[in-house]
């Protein structure tokens, strides 16, 4: 059994019908859309799907992910670590089937179309990515100086000076 989700693909409803599980770990580098936002790729998310069916009929996959990636600061522009623990109810709605509003008016699930290839990786990098605060920073930084990139004196300050000419 291979250690990645890298091109797992599951029949959601079925998955969900015959309460299987997924766990595995997955380097921040396998998801390119979070690695885009991080300061540093190395590191591995550990993540876990289960398919469940309840009392009622419906059908639910169960997304618990942890990590803790190295996010770019908004101000600083350096690293900065963001402790993940996510679990994430997601119903599954299949064809022809109505969208649940009133089941899930407490946020406490999401409500995705069931889907026959559903690309597992993708999934938990969408929860992830959710997941992740707008504007990452630290509580106190440091606003990088002029100098700090060893220029100098700014760009601007030169255009001034040429501009004076």
């Amino acid at each position: 059994m291979s250690d990645s989700l890298d091109g797992t693909v599951i029949d959601s409803l079925e998955f969900a019908r015959s309460g299987a599980s997924l766990q595995r770990s997955v380097g921040f580098d396998a998801l390119p859309r979070l690695a885009d936002l991080l300061a540093a790729t190395d590191g591995t998310l550990k993540v876990r799907v289960d398919g469940r069916r309840d009392a009622q009929g419906k059908s639910w996959l169960l997304i618990d992910v942890e990590g803790a990636p190295e996010l770019r600061c908004q101000r600083c522009l350096g690293g900065v670590r963001h402790e993940l623990r996510i679990k994430s109810r997601l119903q599954l709605v299949g064809p022809g089937e109505e969208w649940p509003d009133e089941d899930l008016a407490d946020d406490s699930a999401d409500a995705i179309e069931a889907d026959r290839e559903l690309a597992v990786l993708s999934l938990v990098e969408d929860e992830v990515l959710l997941a992740l605060p707008i504007a990452p920073r630290h509580d106190k930084c440091e606003v990088p100086s002029e100098n700090a990139a060893g220029n100098g004196s700014s760009p601007f300050a030169a255009l001034a000076a040429l501009k004076k000419v």
